[in-house]
């Protein structure tokens, strides 16, 4: 014989957990109705907002790209005057976008190209510090800031500026380049373990014959000057 249903009592409701859980939310979106829904607004305000700064974003890049493209025209005809006065331009119109980080770099290279190597070092800097989006806009700033540094004989400081370029970079022509001026600027104070280190390296990461070539010869140099300061 079948038994009739026990009927749950609202008590025996509130004893289950999760029931009593969505009794409790039902009575709070009850009670506090204005609140959730100042809730909810506040939650599509702010999706409405990053949706606008996206699609802003996305239209200064577009904008900035035109610009960077002129300068780069500038540049091509050595015209780095009217280059630099575009990308100063460009940079304080559009800052903070990826183009305003390209800009930079170029802008750099262009005081670079006027020997204006402060100047040149003051946006290598910039990048460095302030985009350093892009891994191999990234190593080409710190191989600028260690060619500005050489410039001033620093050479311990080229040094290290090659070096973390090379770390930076994500292509191995770049980087086995950027390895090889280090290892010049280690070798121009007599840092032989750093310069000795960084030459394994190279040659361990299959360079090509150019750079093979190049870093077989300094191995030798440092082999060479090694053996002379201990006479």
């Amino acid at each position: 014989m079948l038994r009739p249903k026990k009927k749950i009592t609202r008590k025996e409701l509130k004893k289950d957990p999760v029931l009593e859980k969505i009794s409790q939310i039902d009575s709070f979106v009850r009670t506090q109705r204005n609140l959730v829904m100042y809730i909810s607004l506040g939650v599509v305000a702010v999706v409405v907002l990053t949706i606008l700064i996206i699609g802003s974003k996305r239209k200064a890049n577009t904008a900035a790209m035109g610009d960077l493209g002129l300068a780069e025209m500038s540049i091509a005809r050595n015209d780095y005057d009217d280059a630099i006065l575009r990308l100063e331009n460009l940079i304080d119109k559009y800052s903070r976008t990826h183009s305003a980080g390209m800009a930079t770099i170029l802008l750099a290279r262009s005081y670079l190209a006027k020997d204006d190597y402060e100047n040149a070092r003051i946006n290598f800097e910039k990048y460095a510090d302030d985009y350093d989006d892009d891994a191999m806009l990234a190593a080409t700033a710190y191989s600028g800031l260690g060619i500005c540094a050489e410039q001033n004989s620093d050479f311990k400081a080229a040094a290290e500026y090659f070096e973390k370029g090379a770390k930076k970079s994500p292509y191995k022509f770049q980087k086995h380049e950027l390895l090889l001026n280090s290892v010049r600027n280690y070798l121009k104070f007599n840092d032989y373990e750093s310069a000795e280190k960084l030459v394994n390296v190279l040659l361990q990461d299959e360079p090509e014959a150019k750079n093979k070539n190049s870093a077989e010869l300094l191995a030798a140099q440092i082999t060479a000057q090694k053996d002379y300061s201990l006479k």
